[in-house]
């Protein structure tokens, strides 16, 4: 928890001194389905081992070197199920030493594209208009996966059956394509725009709706130490998830908490 920080939101030093040790000493039981206005790492701490279905670790992008050294990926590991799964979101140019943390645990990259609110990087670079997911795993044979989104397809897709495979003497006849009745399966592409929500982080709606029920089980646990617009935690409660969720800025934890409250989960 950085006390510049804290004064930057408009804390007085010593207020901001009280508030450090007030969360950092204070211990608590964690309640289920809250957002707390509490530092990410402290909200690991209160975690059991092997607990977690679903982590999303969405912090500002460049704050990710700070965090790894400070052990972010260490303490997910520990809090996460074997059957879970983490979902890192990054961009360029901070990426790169992320992905090399995160090495041993990787399984998959989903790359979130825009169209609007994209970034400038140099005059001599193209306009930055994506993201990056690394999807991180315990055990790959382990971890949950529901490979359908709920999303339907398009007019355009019809049943068909696939032409038959011929290879130096081995034929067999091609499957059968029928659509399934859980939408889509899950592509390591997706393209939502941002919500215009400001200053404030946060995720579409939309991508929360196919991470969350691709990546929990029914009455999984997802976490979001960094929950900014709380978003997330809509989602859960329209899927029928826990959650629970940290969030340091004071006027964006206010936002969350309204957000929420929209679902009709009051805290």
């Amino acid at each position: 928890m950085e006390i510049n920080q804290l004064i930057k939101d408009g804390m007085k030093y010593q207020e901001a001194v009280e508030f450090i040790e007030y969360n950092t000493n204070k211990p608590f039981d964690l309640e289920l389905n809250k957002i707390y206005n509490i530092d990410a790492f402290n909200l690991l701490a209160e975690l059991d081992e092997n607990s977690v279905d679903l982590l999303i670790l969405d912090p500002n992008y460049q704050d990710w070197v700070d965090f790894n050294k400070r052990g972010l990926i260490v303490e997910a590991v520990r809090v996460l199920k074997q059957t879970g799964n983490i979902l890192c979101f990054t961009k360029q140019p901070f990426d790169f030493e992320l992905r090399n943390e995160v090495n041993h645990i990787f399984r998959r990259e989903i790359v979130w594209t825009f169209t609007n609110g994209g970034a400038w990087v140099s005059n001599r670079m193209p306009l930055v208009s994506h993201q990056k997911i690394y999807h991180c795993v315990i055990d790959n044979k382990k971890s949950f996966f529901n490979e359908r989104t709920g999303i339907d397809y398009s007019e355009s897709t019809k049943s068909f059956k696939r032409s038959k495979k011929v290879f130096e003497g081995y034929e067999k006849d091609g499957k059968e394509f029928k659509k399934n009745k859980d939408g889509v399966w899950l592509r390591d592409h997706l393209h939502f725009n941002k919500p215009h929500t400001g200053k404030i982080p946060s995720k579409p709606q939309e991508l929360y709706e196919i991470l969350i029920k691709c990546y929990c089980p029914k009455n999984g646990l997802v976490v979001e130490p960094f929950s900014g617009s709380g978003n997330f935690a809509k989602t859960c409660i329209r899927q029928n998830k826990n959650y629970l969720g940290s969030e340091l800025d004071k006027k964006v934890f206010d936002y969350s908490i309204a957000n929420v409250n929209e679902c009709g989960k009051l805290f």
